[in-house]
């Protein structure tokens, strides 16, 4: 359990930062329980849940007064690696200092993450489905052979972040919206079945693309360049019991506002919400706070949720990620860089009848260019990790694991990640880089995600057809 107390510490922490920046510049204030704050407890298990709480809390005490004791010890003993000190010459000279070990070989109280993109590697990727298919394990699906790559440039040949991307051809007729880096990920086969080839357009300019291929369409649109950046990120969390641990960690250290994002570039407007989601029969089954700039008003939220309930593994992702789309007060998608961390350890109900399948939220986040970068941890069996990595895949963000402790990689058994390579940071680095990388996308020349040659179709070129 000890090893699962700080799994959301260092992404919270992190990216509540972000909220700093916010202050007077921000014109939408948001916030709130939207429908009232929920019962957080079952009337007949209320008692046990309250005396949970209360364990967890005894023992995250515990575990601070243990690591304040390592830390003061580590502090004053000296360094294991430090030379002798000796005289050089007449003595006149000082000698000279003790070697420090490099960080890797120090201490590590930090918790460690890693993090793999299923766009860069996609044939592997296409590889691990293929296995993962035969273990029988049941999934919703959206098949994303035949991924057409489709990079929107604007002013001065930068990314043209949330330019609506129009896709048609064979019956199939898609609105996608670009990220970040100005790029949209269209999947022939999540629409239909056609073979193409399709008319992609954004901006007045209009290309060919066949499955399989990347493109890159040259445009005037304007661009992030100068701008003040407007960021809405929303945590949706499993707010079951087994996440007990990490919903305590959520509420010590969302006030440890680290300074980190300050020496980012670029003037950022962020808003933070949370949707909660638990499951079928328990006290509620969502429960969204909304997008606020005030962090204080989100910090307050936060520590009154309490993990309850999910007496079974899978759990109501579907439902969650449909409110978290269509609930909290999203800015402009053509304005807004718009992130979701999932923050969870189970699938969802995949053999239930649900209103809105998570497979049509994967649609509707790539209609809007929402990116859903999940953080997985401990307990995440393979069609957990399944689901997770479609998310990720499907709405061009990374799939974040954490890599820590007894209980090893949050990883499925069967996953091919063992075999990857993959740099592991602390999880606070880890998410500063993913948040630094969003932002550093406005400004940068797109890269191609193939690493070879877009074709390139520019508004001159259309002009002249």
């Amino acid at each position: 359990m000890h090893n699962t107390l700080t799994t959301i510490r260092p992404l919270i922490a992190v990216l509540a930062t972000v909220a700093v920046l916010a202050g007077a510049c921000s014109t939408s204030k948001g916030g709130g329980w939207i429908d009232g704050e929920p019962d957080w407890y079952h009337d007949e298990v209320s008692d046990a849940a309250v005396a949970e709480e209360a364990m967890v809390e005894a023992e995250m005490a515990e575990d601070a007064a243990d690591i304040a004791v390592e830390e003061t010890a580590a502090a004053e003993a000296p360094s294991p690696t430090a030379a002798p000190a000796t005289t050089i010459g007449s003595g006149d000279e000082p000698a000279p200092e003790a070697d420090i070990a490099p960080e890797s070989e120090q201490p590590q109280t930090r918790l460690t993450g890693g993090s793999i993109d299923d766009n860069e590697r996609f044939e592997d990727y296409l590889a691990y489905r293929a296995e993962f298919f035969g273990l029988g394990v049941p999934v919703r699906d959206l098949d994303p052979a035949g991924r057409i790559v489709v990079t929107v440039t604007g002013e001065n040949g930068l990314p043209a972040a949330g330019a609506e991307v129009v896709v048609t051809g064979d019956g199939v007729e898609v609105i996608l919206r670009t990220t970040a880096d100005g790029t949209v990920r269209f999947h022939p086969d999540a629409y239909g079945d056609g073979a193409g080839p399709f008319t992609v357009s954004a901006g007045g300019v209009s290309t060919t693309a066949g499955r399989g291929e990347i493109v890159t369409l040259e445009t005037s649109l304007p661009t992030a360049s100068g701008e003040t950046v407007a960021l809405d990120v929303l945590f949706l969390l499993d707010a079951t019991g087994s996440m007990a641990d990490e919903i305590h960690q959520l509420k010590i250290t969302i006030d440890e506002v680290a300074q980190r994002i300050h020496q980012l570039p670029g003037d950022v407007d962020v808003r933070l919400g949370m949707t909660l989601y638990r499951d079928e029969f328990d006290s509620f089954l969502t429960s969204t706070f909304d997008l606020t700039p005030e962090i204080e008003a989100f910090s307050e939220a936060l520590s009154v949720v309490v993990a309850d309930g999910g007496d079974d593994y899978p759990e109501a992702l579907d439902e969650a990620l449909a409110e978290a789309l269509s609930r909290p007060s999203w800015r402009s998608a053509s304005e807004t860089v718009q992130l979701i961390f999932l923050v969870a350890d189970a699938p969802p109900q995949v053999l239930r009848q649900v209103p809105v399948p998570y497979t049509d939220s994967m649609r509707e986040a790539a209609r809007r260019g929402i990116k859903v970068f999940p953080v997985s941890s401990s307990g995440t069996d393979d069609q957990a990790e399944f689901v997770f990595r479609q998310l990720a895949q499907f709405t061009g963000a990374r799939y974040v694991f954490l890599t820590y402790g007894a209980e090893g990689r949050a990883t499925g058994p069967a996953s091919d990640i063992d075999e990857l390579d993959y740099e592991e940071l602390s999880l606070d680095d880890l998410i500063v880089r993913l948040v630094a990388e969003e932002l550093a996308a406005l400004t940068a020349a797109p890269d191609d995600e193939s690493g070879s040659e877009a074709p390139t179709t520019t508004q001159d070129d259309q002009q002249g057809n």
